[in-house]
C-alpha cells in the first residue's frame, strides 16, 4: 500500500483533547451556533486511536469527545457508532456508545467503549459516526491504522492523518415522529473502566413512521417482547408483538413485519422477517451476533399493504454474553 492512497488531514491529538477538558473549556464550546447545512458545529474528536497507528486483533478500548454545539441541553449527540471501512461500502460494525449514559473517562463530552477488532490484517480504515439529536446530521470521522502489523510495512505516517465528512440529516417529511412509549425498566450503568457502554437510566420504545406521510394513523404495531431496557442473551432470541392496520378491507393490512439490529438505513444488520399468523399477532427468533455485546436497538419495520406505509419502532437493549 503506497503513502500516496491516505489523503488525510491532521486530527487533534489526545494529549490537546485532554487538556482542553482539563482546562475547562468543553462547555464554553456549546455556545456558537453555526450554520445548520453544515456539520461545523458538531465536534468529533479520537482520543484512542491515534490514527497512522497499529492496534492488534483482540478487544480495544476506544475514546473521544463529542458534542452538538446548537445542543440547549446535554450534548446533543444520541449516538456514536463504529466501523471498519465505511458503513455504506457494506464495513464491519465494531460497537455503539451513547455520550453521557456513563461517566467519561476525560469529562465533559467524552466517551468510552470497547470493541473487537478483527483479525484483517492490513491497512484499514476506522469510521466513527457521531449523531445530532439537534439536527440529525453525522459527523464522520476516518482514521487510517495497521492492524496487526507494523505502520512501516504499509507506509503510514503515525499520527498525522485523519480526515472528516458530513452526511446531512433525512429530507424533510420522510419521517414523523408519532409515539413515545413510556419507560418500563431500566439497567445499572457499567463503570467507565469496563470499557463497556450501558443503558441510560430511562429507555423507551420509539416509534416513526415512513413515508407515505399521513398515510400510518392507522397503523396499531406494538412489540411485546422485548421490553425497552432488557438485557438479553446473545444467539437465539424470541421476538413477538401485534400488528394490524384499522383502513384494510380484509386481513390485518400487514405483508411484513422486518427486524433489524440497530437502524437499517444507519448499517443496521438484518435478522429476520417475522411470520405472520393470519392474526394480528406476529412472531419470529432472530439470532443476536456473539460479537454485537452492548448497547443496541432492535429496529422493528411493519409495512402496510393497504396504504404503503411502514411504522418503524427502536426498542433498546442490551446484548450480554452470559
Amino acid at each position: 500500500m503506497s503513502r500516496s492512497a491516505f489523503r488525510y488531514l491532521p486530527l487533534v491529538g489526545p494529549l490537546a483533547v485532554a487538556a482542553a477538558m482539563t482546562a475547562g473549556t468543553l462547555p464554553a464550546l456549546a455556545q456558537a451556533a453555526p450554520p445548520a447545512n453544515d456539520c461545523s458545529a458538531i465536534r468529533l474528536d479520537l482520543a484512542n486511536p491515534i490514527p497512522g497507528t497499529r492496534i492488534d486483533p483482540g478487544d480495544y478500548i476506544l475514546q473521544g469527545v463529542t458534542m452538538d454545539k446548537r445542543a440547549q441541553t446535554g450534548l446533543g449527540i444520541d449516538h456514536v457508532d463504529f466501523f471498519l471501512e465505511s458503513r455504506d461500502a457494506g464495513g464491519q460494525s465494531l460497537g455503539r456508545v451513547v455520550p453521557g449514559a456513563v461517566p467519561g473517562p476525560m469529562g465533559f463530552g467524552s466517551f468510552q467503549s470497547k470493541v473487537t477488532i478483527p483479525k484483517e490484517t492490513g491497512g484499514h480504515t476506522f469510521f466513527v459516526y457521531a449523531h445530532s439529536s439537534v439536527t440529525g446530521q453525522e459527523s464522520v470521522l476516518m482514521v487510517p491504522l495497521a492492524i496487526g502489523i507494523d505502520v512501516d510495512d504499509i507506509d503510514l505516517d503515525p499520527g498525522t492523518m485523519s480526515t472528516t465528512a458530513c452526511l446531512g440529516a433525512a429530507p424533510s417529511g420522510t419521517r414523523t415522529a408519532t409515539t413515545t412509549t413510556t419507560t418500563t425498566k431500566a439497567t445499572t450503568p457499567a463503570t467507565p473502566s469496563t470499557g463497556t457502554t450501558a443503558m441510560p437510566p430511562a429507555m423507551s420504545t420509539t416509534t416513526t413512521t415512513v413515508a407515505p406521510a399521513g398515510s400510518a394513523s392507522t397503523i396499531v404495531f406494538s412489540v411485546g417482547n422485548p421490553s425497552p431496557g432488557d438485557k438479553v442473551l446473545a444467539g437465539a432470541f424470541s421476538v413477538q408483538g401485534d400488528a394490524y392496520d384499522k383502513a384494510a378491507t380484509s386481513g390485518t393490512g400487514i405483508d411484513r413485519v422486518d427486524i433489524f439490529l440497530d437502524d437499517r438505513d444507519t448499517g443496521g444488520m438484518f435478522l429476520s422477517q417475522a411470520a405472520l399468523t393470519g392474526t394480528r399477532f406476529w412472531q419470529a427468533v432472530v439470532n443476536l451476533p456473539q460479537n454485537q455485546t452492548g448497547l443496541h436497538e432492535l429496529v422493528f419495520y411493519a409495512h402496510s399493504s393497504a396504504t404503503g406505509a411502514t411504522v418503524v419502532t427502536h426498542v433498546p437493549v442490551t446484548i450480554s454474553k452470559t
